[in-house]
C-alpha cells in the first residue's frame, strides 16, 4: 500500500457535513496516510473555530473527531532537528512552519500528498510533490 501525506484541510474536507466531499477521497483515504505530529492538533483548532462560530455544535465536532481517529494516520515527528530547514521551506514558499513540515515529509519519503489548502498545493506542486485530489 503507498504511502500519502494527508493534512488537516483534506481530512476536514472528508468528513464536515457542509463541505464537498474530495475527487479522489475513497482511494486517499485507502492508502497508508502519515502525517505530522502536529495534525491532529489542527484537526482539534479548526473543529474549535467552527464551534466558536457556530459552524456546527460541539457534539458534533466530537463525533468528527472520532471520525478522524479512526483514519489511523501515523504520526511522525520533524525527521531532523533543524529548525533552520523549516524556516527556509516555509520562507521560500511563502508557508508557515507547520505548512512547511508536511512538503518535508512528502520530499522526504517520496510520496504524494492530500491537501485542500491552495498555497501548501502550489508550493508542493513548485516542488514537483504530486497533489492527490
Amino acid at each position: 500500500m503507498s504511502q500519502v501525506v494527508i493534512d488537516a484541510s483534506y481530512a476536514l474536507a472528508c468528513v464536515m457535513p457542509d463541505e464537498q466531499r474530495p475527487a479522489g477521497m475513497r482511494g486517499v483515504l485507502g492508502s497508508e496516510l502519515v502525517a505530522p505530529f502536529i495534525w491532529p492538533l489542527e484537526v482539534a483548532s479548526a473543529m474549535r473555530n467552527g464551534v466558536r462560530r457556530r459552524r456546527f455544535d460541539l457534539a458534533l465536532a466530537r463525533g468528527l473527531c472520532s471520525h478522524l481517529a479512526a483514519l489511523e494516520v501515523e504520526l511522525v515527528s520533524p525527521r531532523v532537528n533543524d529548525p533552520l530547514r523549516h524556516l527556509e521551506l516555509s520562507t521560500t514558499h511563502d508557508l508557515t512552519p507547520y505548512d512547511a513540515l508536511y512538503i518535508d515529509m512528502a520530499l522526504s519519503r517520496r510520496c504524494p500528498m492530500a491537501s485542500h489548502d491552495a498555497r501548501l498545493v502550489d508550493a508542493a506542486r513548485g516542488l514537483g510533490i504530486e497533489v492527490l485530489n
